[in-house]
C-alpha cells in the first residue's frame, strides 16, 4: 500500500501538468474540480504532501498514520459520490463509478482497517 499511496502522491503533485495538457483533468476535491494551473499546483501539492506523509507513515508503521488513514478512508467515497453527482461534462458512467468506488474504497478503507486492526504494531 505504501507504493500505491506514493504513486497517488506523485499523481497529485503533477495535477497542474495534467490540467495544462487537458482541461478535463486536474484535482477534484469534494466533487469540485480545480480550475487553473495555479489552483492545481497548490491543491495538488497539498494533497500530494498528505499522501506522501501517509505513505511514509505506513512504511514506518507510525502511530500518527492512523488518523490520516481514517480521514482518507472517509474522504474517498464522499469525494467520488460528490464528483459523480456534480460532474456533468461528460458524466461518468455508473459502471466507471462502481468500478472506481470498489477500488478506491477497498484501498482507502482497507488500509485504514488494517492499520486499526494492527495498531499495537504502530510505534
Amino acid at each position: 500500500m505504501t507504493i500505491l499511496f506514493a504513486v497517488l502522491a506523485i499523481s497529485d503533485f503533477t495535477k497542474a501538468l495534467q490540467y495544462s495538457n487537458n482541461h478535463h483533468m486536474g484535482l477534484v476535491v469534494l466533487g469540485y474540480k480545480f480550475v487553473g494551473v495555479g489552483a492545481n499546483i497548490v491543491g495538488g501539492g497539498l494533497f500530494g504532501l498528505y499522501l506522501l506523509a501517509y505513505a511514509i507513515g505506513i512504511w514506518r508503521m507510525r502511530s500518527w498514520v492512523l488518523p490520516l488513514a481514517i480521514v482518507y478512508a472517509l474522504y474517498v467515497p464522499v469525494n467520488l459520490v460528490m464528483f459523480w453527482f456534480l460532474h456533468t461534462d461528460p458524466r461518468p458512467s455508473i459502471g466507471f463509478i462502481a468500478f472506481y468506488l470498489v477500488l478506491s474504497v477497498g484501498g482507502s478503507v482497507g488500509t485504514a482497517l488494517y492499520l486499526a486492526y494492527n495498531r499495537d504494531r504502530l510505534t
